[in-house]
């Protein structure tokens, strides 16, 4: 599930309020979390000699189960075909994707929703890697959006709108001292980054209200909160707020977060889910629910809900924290991963959906982007903006943290209604437009996920960023996680791209990445692991 719909946008208005020198800030990175290199254009890991490594392979095939059919566990096994190594992909669900699962005429006839993640970013290397290999076609929100002649985004808080400029006017205060603790950073990760972490971002807007002149302004940047992560700012690292907000180098502007939110696949996110499914073919195993892992003297031994019980040589856990704390775990792991498993969560994030016959918020008074607002949802934003063709359209009213349990006891159709009642206030024709038709996720309540996308709440990121993954050319900074031959996958262990579609992908190649690494090791064959496009297994 990615992140909320243009929280870019914030940044920038963010950046405006700053008006800082050009030197006066520079670019802030993570050190050694942060990946120091970026792919070589794509994201399939490829033996040059893929024939010879097949036929040694071949010979005493080893047995891979990959636990989770989301996108790190299909791309996990989808870049072990590539060299030759089977696995076998074994999901809960009726059906694979995990958090990535376009709908159609949910609130319209063809009107295609995403439920869970929504956008690509221009830097999200594996899942732009996936859509060339399987020829998918991308529909380049930004370039649809700077054609448009009405405002972009809007701020309704206290019963109005505030525009652009006023917006950015009164976060200049704060935004300076953000920026301040940004180059500390930079200048000294080790040193600030430990104390900063260890607030949260209520603590830190406390320290700083003094420049916070407005109360809608704590309220816009809690909202960030809320929809980037899912909690309430009481529960997120301010580390959190920092990474996401822009720095200044020179004329360039960089969004920490490098949440671009640029593109949609065509047809919907699950094209690249079912294209995954496609070439996998019968290695993907539904309705298999695991319930215990237990470490044997050569493999492991895996327990379904269903009695059958599989024997693996290696074994990639690609689910999320929040479930895998719920099956039975007899193996041994390090303590400070047990407690990553047990105590990070994902955070609460849900959807609203509703129909209109036409886009009444594209006028001079509306948007063609996204709302902030403190009507009960944080955002708001078109959700069938790649379907240019369609004259009817369909709204995103999203909701995280504290929003979630608020609505939790509403029905669907009591919901809609009083969102739209609200969003009325923003663009008055909208009851009128309407259709009556609305969807709502709830991921939350699903058992095999248990929420959103990952949240570090105050001290959690630096306690546990050892077991996340990091991609750099410097063998002692680059990071797998691994535990003997069990393997972890999943955007909570990405470092870079935690909370993103992109995330999930990449953790599923590093993944299949150590499994045929060590395979190859055992075998005495030693490839050479490159980064290419174009290789479609069918």
């Amino acid at each position: 599930m990615a992140h909320s719909f243009l929280f870019q946008k914030f940044c920038c208005t963010f950046l405006q309020a700053q008006k800082l020198n050009n030197s006066y800030l520079p670019k802030l990175k993570r050190r050694r979390f942060l990946r120091m290199t970026a792919l070589a254009g794509g994201s399939a890991i490829t033996a040059m000699t893929i024939p010879h490594l097949q036929a040694a392979w071949s010979q005493n095939s080893p047995k891979i189960a990959i636990i989770g059919g989301g996108i790190a566990g299909l791309n996990a096994a989808y870049q072990l075909k590539k060299v030759g190594l089977i696995a076998t992909v074994y999901e809960a669900k009726p059906r694979v994707g995990g958090r990535i699962h376009s709908v159609t005429g949910a609130v319209g006839t063809g009107l295609i929703t995403e439920l869970g993640g929504s956008f690509i970013n221009r830097n999200h290397d594996d899942l732009l890697a996936l859509v060339e290999e399987f020829e998918l076609n991308l529909f380049n929100r930004k370039q649809a959006l700077e054609k448009m002649p009405f405002p972009a985004e809007g701020y309704y808080f206290e019963g109005k709108l505030h525009s652009e400029t006023e917006v950015a006017e009164k976060l200049r205060p704060l935004a300076r001292q953000i920026a301040v603790d940004a180059a500390l950073l930079e200048e000294n990760f080790e040193k600030y980054a430990l104390a900063i972490d260890h607030l949260s971002v209520t603590q830190y807007l406390d320290q700083h209200a003094d420049k916070i002149s407005e109360p809608f302004i704590r309220v816009l940047i809690e909202n960030t909160i809320r929809t980037e992560y899912g909690v309430e700012p009481d529960r997120s690292s301010a580390l959190q707020l920092i990474y996401n907000l822009p720095t200044v180098e020179e004329e360039e502007v960089t969004i920490l977060g490098a949440s671009d939110e640029t593109y949609e696949v065509e047809g919907g996110n699950s094209k690249i889910i079912d294209a995954l499914a496609e070439a996998l073919g019968e290695q993907i195993q539904t309705k298999k629910n695991l319930v215990k892992i237990k470490a044997q003297a050569n493999g492991y031994q895996l327990t379904f809900q269903d009695i059958s019980v599989v024997e693996a040589d290696y074994v990639i856990i690609a689910i999320p924290f929040t479930v895998l704390r719920h099956i039975k775990l007899e193996v041994e792991l390090p303590t400070t991963l047990q407690e990553f498993i047990g105590q990070v969560d994902l955070g609460r994030n849900e959807k609203v959906f509703a129909g209109f016959r036409k886009r009444v918020w594209l006028q001079p008074q509306g948007f063609t982007e996204t709302v902030w607002s403190d009507l009960g949802f944080s955002q708001v934003w078109e959700a069938t903006q790649r379907q240019t063709e369609q004259p009817t359209s369909a709204l995103t009213f999203f909701v995280g943290g504290k929003e979630v349990a608020a609505i939790a006891s509403q029905t669907l159709s009591s919901l809609g209604k009083t969102f739209l009642q609200r969003f009325e206030q923003i663009i008055p024709q909208a009851i009128t437009t309407a259709t009556g038709k609305f969807f709502r996720t709830s991921w939350h309540r699903d058992s095999f996920v248990r929420g959103s996308y990952t949240n570090f709440q105050p001290g959690q990121y630096s306690k546990f960023s050892s077991f996340m993954y990091v991609e750099s050319e410097n063998p002692e900074e680059r990071q797998d996680v691994v535990v003997d031959n069990l393997v972890f996958a999943g955007e909570h262990l990405s470092d870079e791209f935690y909370g993103f579609m992109n995330g999930a992908a990449q953790t599923g190649r590093l993944a299949a990445e150590v499994v045929a690494q060590k395979i190859s090791l055992q075998k005495g064959t030693k490839p050479e692991f490159g980064i290419r496009k174009g290789q479609v297994v069918s």
